[in-house]
């Protein structure tokens, strides 16, 4: 990653020139924030855990725009961390998010999406994958999408996505590459089943990892895997508050796997496989009670894990208002991400994270969050165990030029 500061400098450059142009016919708001953090098991290992207090500092700035036609959102920050007894892990990252819909008629839309990440924190995916990571972090994600309402009941939806994460660490780095197409159509069926919306969805994937191990020899291990996962299902409003939705479906996964020492080929071979598709959910919105249950199982791009992974997970999500500017939370989520290879070790972990937590609004633009998090990772294939506590504050002051 020898470009690494030019490119996220960049994008930075980008979205802030960006934001001041919007600034005059959209919203505008700068923010910095600190957050102060203590872990127990900072390297998330087995024994030997360190534990250290942990200082970022960010700057950053969003901005929207909003017309009858046109959404447009763009978000960018640049944070750096202070370990106040293992400087050698102090790091500047940052990420960048920008985003567009727009309606060109009555029937149909347009939209676009890129993002930009450079991270180098272990734990940074464990609570929306499950998935520790190591090393330096690069990740790019651009995307394409557009709808189009076939009748007042009917409208289908494409997206073309691209991604590339790059993966730096001592004598070691992982490239990979993703293509994705995704169709979805949606049909009213509320004059049969009432509050009642009929959901069909297709998606192809094309993942290509490569990780170069160098040592004595130099190896090397490609895996490209084509997924295809066709599902479908419905939406239903139950009541004004409650809402459910379940779809389901197959996979299918056709995997090449390719180990090479010093440029020669040693195992070359393919496999297919067969699985299930779930994507279900009940969610409750009502005026100081908000509560989320979500289960999911499908197969998925996995950097850090050179290749794809089948993942199931189970989420609850409570959150409890208790005045107009204070709120508490709660959330537990359960990960479990599998695939067996040819050649090398199969993957196999299941990760628990239980958090609590409070937030609250002061002073008009000031915010504090609280939270505390307890994780614990299971291999199951080495047969060991990590567990982390972590807790941490953040104080957070916007500035609202609108």
């Amino acid at each position: 990653m020898k470009q690494s500061y030019f490119i996220f400098s960049a994008v930075a450059a980008f979205v802030v020139l960006n934001s001041f142009a919007f600034a005059e016919s959209g919203k505008l708001v700068p923010y910095v924030s600190i957050k102060q953090e203590y872990s127990d098991n900072i390297l998330f290992v087995s024994d030997n855990e360190q534990e250290d207090y942990i200082t970022t500092s960010k700057v950053g700035a969003i901005t929207s725009y909003k017309t009858e036609r046109v959404n447009a959102k763009l978000d960018g920050n640049i944070y750096h961390l202070m370990y106040w007894d293992n400087d050698q892990l102090d790091d500047t990252n940052g990420a960048a998010r920008s985003s567009i819909d727009y309606q060109v008629t009555e029937k149909i839309g347009f939209g676009a999406a890129a993002n930009y990440r450079k991270s180098s924190r272990r734990d940074a995916d464990t609570d929306t994958t499950g998935l520790l990571l190591t090393g330096d972090r690069e990740q790019t994600e651009l995307s394409v999408s557009s709808s189009y309402q076939f009748t007042e009941t009917s409208i289908g939806q494409a997206e073309i996505e691209y991604g590339v994460v790059e993966i730096d660490e001592t004598n070691s780095n992982e490239d990979n590459d993703s293509f994705g197409v995704n169709l979805g159509f949606s049909k009213n069926l509320s004059k049969t089943f009432k509050n009642t919306t009929g959901l069909l969805n297709f998606s192809y994937m094309r993942y290509s990892s490569e990780q170069e191990t160098i040592g004595v020899n130099t190896v090397t291990q490609d895996y490209d895997s084509d997924v295809f996962q066709l599902y479908g299902g419905f939406e239903k409003n139950i009541t004004e508050l409650y809402s459910f939705y379940l779809q389901a479906g197959a996979s299918y996964t056709d995997t090449t796997e390719e180990q090479r020492i010093n440029s020669i080929t040693i195992v070359d071979q393919e496999s297919d496989t067969w699985g299930g598709v779930l994507l279900s959910g009940l969610n409750y919105d009502g005026l100081y009670w908000d509560f989320g249950l979500s289960a999911s199982h499908d197969v998925r791009g996995s950097s850090g894990s050179n290749g794809t992974v089948e993942r199931s997970s189970v989420s609850l999500d409570i959150d409890r208002k208790i005045t107009e500017d204070f709120s508490l939370s709660f959330n537990v989520s359960c990960y479990l991400n599998k695939n067996e290879r040819q050649t090398q070790s199969d993957l196999d972990e299941l990760t628990v994270n239980i958090q609590p937590g409070f937030h609250y609004h002061f002073l008009d633009t000031f915010s504090l969050q609280g939270i505390f998090r307890h994780t614990t990772l299971e291999d199951r294939e080495d047969d060991t165990s990590r567990e982390r506590n972590l807790v941490y504050l953040v104080l957070r002051k916007n500035f609202d030029l609108q």
